[in-house]
C-alpha cells in the first residue's frame, strides 16, 4: 500500500553524483581516478547512536560514484554541493555534510532535515535504553497505539498510548484495531504457500496460468517473483480507495511499463500483492479473505483480523489522525462490500490488533498453519533487495539469516497509520508496534526495544 514516510528512522530518497565536464577518455580517467580518492575519505560506516540505526557511506562505478544506505530502505546516490556538503537529488532540502576529519577520514556525518538534524558517528556504539526509558520518552513524545513485546510466548511488555478517537472515552487500550497496512503482504504471501501445500498452485507458475491477454512482456513473471518484488511490475497504478473493477484493474496493470527486466532487481510493487490477490481467489475458488479467514486467521485463532467478516464494534476500530486532525476509520472509507478494491486489497489495509498479531507470530513459530518446510520457504532470503530490507522472503524482510539474531521483519505505513512487526525467531522474540498516527521516529521503537533484549 501507498506509504508517506520511510521505514526506518530518516527520511531517506535518492541522491545524485558529482558531476564533470569532460571532453576525452584520457581526461575522463584522470578525473575518475581523482573522484575516486575524494571519495574514499567518506566511505564507512557510521551510526546514529540513540537507535543504534546503521548509516553505510560507499562508491560504485569504479569508485566515482557515492552513496547512501541504511538497511530498511534503498540505497541512494549523493550529490556534491559543496565541500564536503551533498544534497539528496530528488529531495534537495535533505543534506549530508561530513565532519571531523582524522588520518584522512571523516568521523561525522550530519544528516539535515526540515524537522530536525541527525549525527552519526563512524564506528559508533548503541545507545540502549530499558523498556521503563523507552516508555517514559514514548509518553513525553505523544505516541499514540498500542506495543507488546513477548519473548517465549510469555508478554514482557503491553501498554497503548494516546487517543483512538475524539470521542470522550476515545483512548487506546489493549485491545483497539489497527490498520496494519502493509504487514498484509505476509498474510498474502502465507496463502500462497497454503495453496502450494495443497497442491492447488505452484510457486513457479505463470501468470499466465491466471490470466488472460497478458502482453508478452509480463507472461512469463512468476509467483516466486510477484512474492519477492522482482518481477519489474511498478508499485502502484491509482490511490489506495480508488473505485477499480477486476478488469480495469487488470487492464492498468497489463498496459503499465515494466521498470526493471524481469527477476533482475527488486522493486516494491504493491501491484504484485494485489495480483496474488487474486491468485488466491482463482485457485480456490473463494474471495481473498474468505479463504485467509478459513486457512489462517481462524487456524491461529486470530478473530480479530481482516477486512469486512470480524463483526467490529463502532467504537473498537481506531481513527486515524493526520497533524492531529480527526480522520476517517479504515473501513469507513471507499470499500466494496468486501473490503477495499485491488488497489488495496491483499497488499494493505488488513485490520488486526497487537494481541493478534502475537497469535500470528506463534502461529508461524508452531508450524499452525503452514508446515515445516513451507514455513522455512516462507521465511528464507529469496531475493537480495538493496533496497526495503537488506533481503526479502515471502512477504517479509529478512536480516542476520544465518545467525542466532536472524530478524524477520516487515512494517507498514499510510497517511494516518504506522506498523511494526520484528520476529527473532531463534530467540522467541516478537515486537509489535501499531500505531494510528504517522511519524517516523514510529519505525525506530522496534529497533530500540530490540537493542535492549538483545544486549546480552
Amino acid at each position: 500500500m501507498k506509504k508517506t514516510n520511510t521505514i526506518i528512522l530518516f527520511l531517506i530518497t535518492s541522491f545524485s553524483t558529482m558531476y564533470f565536464n569532460c571532453t576525452n577518455s584520457s581526461e575522463q580517467k584522470t578525473i575518475n581516478e581523482d573522484t575516486a580518492s575524494a571519495l574514499k575519505q567518506y566511505v564507512g560506516e557510521y551510526m546514529y547512536e540513540a537507535t543504534g540505526t546503521i548509516i553505510n557511506i560507499y562508491t560504485k562505478e569504479n569508485d566515482t560514484k557515492l552513496y547512501f544506505f541504511v538497511p530498511g530502505d534503498a540505497e541512494s546516490e549523493l550529490i556534491a554541493i559543496g565541500k564536503h556538503k551533498f544534497y539528496f537529488k530528488t529531495e534537495k532540502e535533505f543534506k549530508v555534510e561530513f565532519k571531523n576529519v582524522e588520518n584522512g577520514l571523516f568521523n561525522e556525518l550530519i544528516l539535515i532535515q526540515p524537522h530536525g538534524t541527525v549525527k552519526a558517528v563512524r564506528n559508533g556504539k548503541v545507545k540502549i535504553e530499558d523498556l521503563i526509558t523507552i516508555d517514559e520518552k514514548l509518553i513525553k513524545r505523544g505516541f499514540s497505539g498500542v506495543i507488546l513485546v513477548a519473548q517465549n510466548d510469555d508478554i514482557i511488555f503491553n501498554k497503548a498510548y494516546g487517543r483512538k478517537n475524539t470521542q470522550e472515552n476515545g483512548l487506546n487500550d489493549l485491545n483497539t484495531i489497527f490498520d496494519i497496512c502493509s504487514i498484509t503482504k505476509q498474510f498474502t504471501a502465507a496463502g500462497i504457500l497454503k495453496l502450494s501445500m495443497q497442491n492447488k498452485i505452484s510457486i513457479n507458475d505463470n501468470l499466465s496460468k491466471y490470466f488472460n491477454g497478458i502482453p508478452n512482456d509480463k507472461k512469463n513473471i512468476t509467483i516466486h517473483q510477484l512474492l519477492t518484488h522482482s518481477s519489474g511490475l511498478t508499485a502502484g497504478i491509482g490511490d489506495d480507495y480508488d473505485a477499480i473493477t477486476e478488469e480495469e484493474f487488470l487492464g492498468q496493470v497489463f498496459n503499465s511499463k515494466l521498470i526493471s527486466p524481469i527477476g533482475e532487481k527488486f522493486n516494491y510493487s504493491n501491484i504484485g500483492y494485489s495480483l496474488l490477490g487474486l491468485i488466491i481467489e482463482k485457485a480456490s475458488g473463494l474471495d481473498y479473505e474468505t479463504f485467509l479467514n478459513a486457512e489462517i486467521f481462524k487456524p491461529s485463532k486470530m478473530n480479530h483480523t481482516g477486512y469486512v467478516i470480524p463483526d467490529w464494534n463502532t467504537n473498537e476500530v481506531a481513527n486515524g489522525f493526520l497533524d492531529g486532525t480527526e480522520a476517517k476509520k479504515p473501513n469507513e472509507e471507499n470499500w466494496s462490500t468486501e473490503g477495499p478494491y485491488l488497489n488495496l486489497k491483499g497488499n494493505g489495509g488488513i485490520l488486526s490488533r497487537a494481541s493478534d498479531m502475537l497469535l500470528w507470530s506463534q502461529a508461524i513459530r508452531n508450524n499452525t498453519v503452514l508446515n515445516e518446510a513451507a514455513t522455512s520457504k516462507y521465511l528464507y532470503p529469496h531475493f537480495e533487495s538493496n533496497s526495503v530490507y537488506p533481503y526479502y522472503g515471502y512477504g517479509w524482510g529478512i536480516e542476520n539469516n544465518d545467525s542466532e539474531n536472524k530478524l524477520v521483519v516487515h512494517g507498514g505505513g499510510s497517511d494516518l497509520f504506522a506498523s511494526d512487526l520484528w520476529m527473532y525467531p531463534k530467540k522467541g522474540i516478537t515486537i509489535i508496534v501499531l500505531s494510528n498516527t504517522q511519524e517516523a521516529y514510529i519505525y525506530s521503537i522496534a529497533k530500540k526495544i530490540s537493542n535492549f533484549l538483545l544486549r546480552k
